[in-house]
């Protein structure tokens, strides 16, 4: 059971029990004890709003205040509003169950700190030290701003390992939503396969923006990756790496394949249709051979 299925049954016990021992003490009333629930459950009912949650129901018990009995049945919308507060606290504890919820937080550019903060309010929102990239999805204006995001994260709890979907629109508002959660047995596996979430951004981030926005001659510029690694055996005019110089050069091969992550960069046009450039930029990568990783 979970920490917030705990907190209801919680509320719900002690709502009744409350609500039975007022019933022995308030003033002849009908049906006394179903309208002190009403009141409890009043109390605990809130809104989200841009990643806020107002207690709306709260707010409402002072329109429909009573005149009967109406300190103890105030006592009812006090209970309901205690509990709205314990379950504001409880993701920060509990992790076996991730809340869908949104965030608005405005234009987000890649050439400025506002792509930094993005990432800190979801860092923050997930609440873990080992996130994993399943898959991503960017499309960026040829100046760098954010025009659409797409994460598909997979991250480790105590007993399970949650994949959460996170998008953000131009509207700028940031969604999260968990779509599946595997148990450790079934997910661990997986799990080692994929890069580090972090070494996904610095490939992004990181990497001066002119190195991406050069290459494509597009309104639109499109991120796409794969979290697994994969080798890379040929070598071709559209295949570049990041050298360690955050330079995006030709990708090189040893004689050994490369063990790599990826990203698809491509060009669309205004319309979001493909203008046909397409290069795939290696990162991650672990190569032994000619250090400066240079472009000659």
């Amino acid at each position: 059971m979970t920490v917030q299925l705990y907190v209801w049954l919680g509320f719900f016990v002690i709502s009744t029990l409350l609500g039975l021992r007022l019933n022995q003490l308030k003033e002849p009333e009908p049906n006394f004890f179903f309208k002190f629930l009403f009141f409890s459950l009043l109390g605990i009912v809130s809104f989200p709003i841009g990643g806020f949650h107002i207690p709306i129901g709260f707010l409402m018990s002072f329109l429909f205040f009573p005149k009967r009995n109406s300190r103890y049945k105030w006592y009812g919308a006090l209970v309901g509003f205690f509990f709205f507060i314990v379950l504001l606290f409880v993701p920060l504890f509990d992790q076996s169950e991730f809340r869908a919820e949104s965030q608005q937080i405005g234009a987000v550019s890649i050439q400025d700190d506002t792509f930094d903060r993005m990432t800190d309010n979801i860092l923050r929102r997930i609440n873990s030290d080992s996130i994993k990239l399943d898959r991503s999805k960017m499309v960026f204006t040829e100046d760098g701003d954010l025009r659409s995001l797409e994460y598909l994260l997979m991250v480790e709890r105590s007993n399970s390992f949650q994949q959460i979907r996170i998008n953000y629109n131009e509207s700028g508002e940031l969604s999260y939503r968990q779509v599946d959660e595997l148990n450790s047995d079934s997910g661990s596996a997986f799990f080692e396969k994929l890069v580090d979430f972090e070494h996904m951004l610095d490939a992004v981030r990181d990497t001066p923006w002119s190195e991406f926005a050069d290459r494509v001659d597009a309104p639109l510029l499109q991120f796409s990756f794969d979290g697994l690694y994969d080798m890379y055996t040929f070598e071709n005019e559209s295949m570049l790496m990041i050298n360690r110089d955050r330079r995006l050069v030709k990708f090189w091969l040893q004689r050994e394949p490369v063990l790599a992550n990826s990203i698809q960069l491509s060009g669309l046009t205004r319309e979001g249709r493909t203008t046909g450039e397409k290069y795939t930029i290696l990162y991650n990568y672990s190569i032994h051979q000619r250090e400066d990783l240079t472009d000659q």
